[in-house]
């Protein structure tokens, strides 16, 4: 019952956000599946306090640094800056006394949105032997995402509107730092480098009691950041990413991180067969010294893990796509989609090479698509929107599933404190 009462809140959040007044229409849900009756902790709120005016791009420490000479140096100055104010606070991010941060909005709908603890989505699966020779399953990652202030003021922009998101002319400003936080499922006698790594519980299942939510836990696996830094050769945009890995020696589990790869550019011309032949994507930093790359390249007989992070050797996180890169995933987003998110498998490796394009600043991936400059967090909220949309159109329009609501006994008095809004 507590699923359908959850998939009817949902329901309830969209209908409110497009029939309500004006005060409730310029918030967004903070996640979409309710807790337990019997759930007395804190829930996931949205930071949605998008700056309205384009904050002053004050100079950032890794705007010194020559990330292919350092790229570690450059990651760890980035990180640094994300972790400021936010270990402190457990990543509630609209709490942070140093620089607030944002979530992307409408991330929450459908079975795969945020859980209500943490608001976590679903992500990437990690197939078997991808993390280690003992892997033998899948096991689910899930992943929360922040923008610094310039980051947040685009989405502020793009979704003023909160019924019609504008999609004209997205650019990111300079400066603009994302980073996401991934936790997997896979427990601890999985891999070696996950021992000890921080833990969450979440709502991942759904799950019926507090108990049952209080006994679930994800740990720590990766870390992506993203950069808006002009000396970059893709669309302005650097990215980065580091693991959990126990052997690092450190007090604090959450700088128990190992730098695994950097990208400023998608290396446009390089193929298997150039990895193949002992050549290296050059617009990528990969990490030797990491377990997972070490791993990945002399796995033990009866193991077969991608050979790689990303396509041909290029950066990629472990809970990535092995077939693409952090880059060329991130430059399909776009409105309309045209092009799936990575290559189709049944091209030529030349004809996969339309994915792995140095794009300028400001360009779609395909003419006639609007960019929404590398972020799949714009490009899912909006199409979760318009999936809602459809949803209430073909049963009749709001007015029908207001109706719905009625029949099904979900008081109107409930709805405030049974499908919780952030600020209302």
């Amino acid at each position: 019952m507590q699923h359908k009462k959850s998939f009817i809140g949902q329901t309830i959040i969209g209908v409110l956000l497009i029939s309500s007044s004006v005060s409730i229409a310029e918030t967004f849900p903070d996640y979409g599946y309710t807790p337990p009756s019997d759930w007395s902790g804190a829930t996931f709120q949205l930071s949605q306090q998008y700056p309205k005016i384009i904050p002053s791009s004050s100079s950032f420490p890794w705007q010194k640094i020559d990330f292919r000479e350092e790229p570690e140096k450059y990651l760890w100055a980035v990180l640094n800056y994300c972790f400021e104010g936010n270990l402190q606070t457990d990543f509630l991010v609209q709490n942070n006394t140093i620089r607030l941060w944002y979530h992307a909005p409408w991330l929450h709908y459908g079975a795969n949105g945020r859980d209500f603890v943490k608001g976590l989505t679903r992500e990437r699966s990690s197939r078997p032997f991808e993390l280690s020779p003992s892997q033998s399953q899948q096991f689910r990652n899930y992943a929360v995402g922040f923008y610094n202030d310039l980051g947040g003021f685009t989405i502020g922009q793009v979704w003023n509107d909160p019924q019609k998101p504008d999609v004209n002319n997205i650019v990111f400003p300079e400066g603009t730092v994302s980073f996401k936080l991934l936790f997997t499922t896979a427990p601890e006698s999985i891999a070696d480098f996950l021992t000890d790594a921080p833990e969450w519980m979440a709502d991942v299942d759904r799950a019926q009691t507090a108990q049952q939510v209080l006994a679930t836990k994800v740990r720590l696996l990766q870390i992506d950041i993203a950069v808006k830094d002009n000396r970059s050769s893709k669309g302005g945009w650097i990215f980065g990413t580091f693991h959990y890995d126990s052997g690092v020696n450190n007090p604090n589990p959450w700088l128990r991180l190992r730098p695994l790869t950097l990208m400023w550019g998608d290396d446009p011309s390089f193929v298997p067969s150039d990895y193949q032949s002992g050549s290296r994507p050059a617009e990528s930093w990969i990490n030797t010294e990491s377990p997972i790359v070490k791993y990945r390249s002399n796995p033990p007989s009866g193991s077969t893990p991608p050979s790689t992070l990303g396509w041909a050797g290029r950066g990629n996180g472990p809970v990535d796509n092995p077939l693409s890169s952090c880059m060329s995933c991130h430059s399909t987003a776009q409105i309309p989609a045209s092009s799936p998110i990575i290559a189709p498998a049944n091209l030529s490796d030349e004809e996969k090479l339309r994915w792995f394009r140095n794009t300028k600043v400001g360009e779609a991936f395909d003419s006639g698509s609007k960019t929404l400059d590398f972020s799949l967090q714009l490009g899912v909220g909006i199409q979760n929107l318009k999936s809602f949309k459809e949803f209430t159109e073909n049963l009749g329009g709001i007015s029908a599933v207001k109706h719905s609501m009625k029949i099904l006994s979900v008081p109107a008095t409930d709805m405030k404190s049974e499908y919780q809004f952030s600020r209302d």
